[in-house]
């Protein structure tokens, strides 16, 4: 695979007064004929469905995935265009294959042209799925060859996910209970480290300590929190789900601790939903029931049984911690 080939190549023509309509069977490489890449591009799903998108079920018009063929053809740009369905790139870029061996390929997404990316997973960076998209990486490996220049990347998701989401229960007469704004606090987590786009690995910083993530959950969001994290081994205390809803009559506070979640696995999404309540004896009670990780890789997480901590309403809360996750009631009751 040698692109300067392609280049004199056209020079050539181009000086033998031959049209500027070059097709690709006019590139000749060395005496023997080129073979152009064509890409398609899924998303791995263990669960025996192909997602083609990193945050959704499609590829966005415009998402630019990262390919490296062989030694000489390194991160090239591939842009997605939603009209045909297609991965294309500059004509200039476009990754050919010479000769009867097989080259590696490797592909990443986002595209970016650092050699190794920084990661920081702050409240700022989560706070939309648009900043959100950018921090989950997908990698991809495969192999090309001459005879067989229709290349299938099937990508795997790098980071871990954590997903929260709040029901509405019911209050203390069985009517169904109204949420308002939920101000919702992660916390026991290294937020930085960096990812290698030529093997798919990440890492965390170990000398970082464990710290928080906030998102504000509303309808608009569906009260859900939705976060991307560097796989990492947890500390002793797991991890600390904090929160505080505004009801008719007071300000309530909560805390949920997970304290048998010792580590976050790459292509897992820890999901988790949340129910609140309202009784006499504490005005809002949160139970989260049976989690999933999807489209992930499934994991049974068992039954955990959190300490329902009571936080005062001066609190200063810190925040703390994806694959599906079944078979969990916990429950949190807010401290009066």
């Amino acid at each position: 695979m040698k692109k300067n080939y392609v280049v004199a190549t056209l020079a050539c023509l181009l000086m033998a007064g031959c049209s500027n309509n070059i097709s690709d069977s006019d590139i000749i490489f060395s005496g023997d004929p080129g073979a152009k890449v064509t890409f398609s591009a899924v998303i791995n799903d263990p669960n025996g469905n192909d997602l083609s998108r990193v945050t959704g079920l499609n590829w966005d018009d415009g998402d630019t995935i990262s390919i490296t063929c062989g030694p000489t053809q390194q991160n090239v740009p591939y842009r997605y265009n939603k009209g045909d369905n297609s991965f294309t790139t500059n004509r200039a870029e476009e990754i050919w294959l010479l000769g009867n061996e097989a080259y590696e390929v490797t592909a990443f997404y986002p595209y970016s042209s650092d050699n190794v990316q920084k990661v920081a997973t702050t409240s700022e960076n989560l706070a939309t799925a648009e900043k959100r998209s950018k921090l989950d990486f997908l990698f991809a490996s495969t192999q090309a060859t001459r005879e067989q220049p229709n290349v299938r990347l099937d990508f795997n998701h790098a980071m871990s996910r954590i997903v929260l989401q709040f029901q509405a229960g019911k209050d203390k007469d069985g009517q169904p209970l109204t949420l308002t704004d939920i101000d919702c606090y992660v916390t026991g987590l290294k937020l930085n480290g960096t990812f290698d786009p030529k093997t798919g690995q990440t890492a965390v910083d170990e000398d970082a300590v464990g710290a928080s993530v906030y998102q504000s959950l509303t309808d608009a969001n569906n009260h859900t929190f939705t976060g991307f994290f560097l796989p990492q081994t947890l500390g002793s205390e797991g991890l600390l789900i904090e929160g505080a809803m505004s009801t008719k009559t007071t300000r309530v506070y909560y805390k949920v601790e997970i304290t048998n979640l010792k580590e976050l696995l790459p292509g897992y999404s820890y999901n988790y939903t949340l129910t609140a309540n309202d009784y006499n004896d504490s005005p809002i009670r949160l139970t989260i029931t049976g989690t999933q990780i999807s489209p992930w890789k499934d994991v049974d997480g068992g039954n955990l049984e959190p300490d329902p901590g009571v936080v005062g309403t001066e609190t200063t809360m810190t925040p703390s911690d994806w694959g599906t996750i079944t078979n969990e009631d916990i429950e949190a009751t807010p401290k009066k």
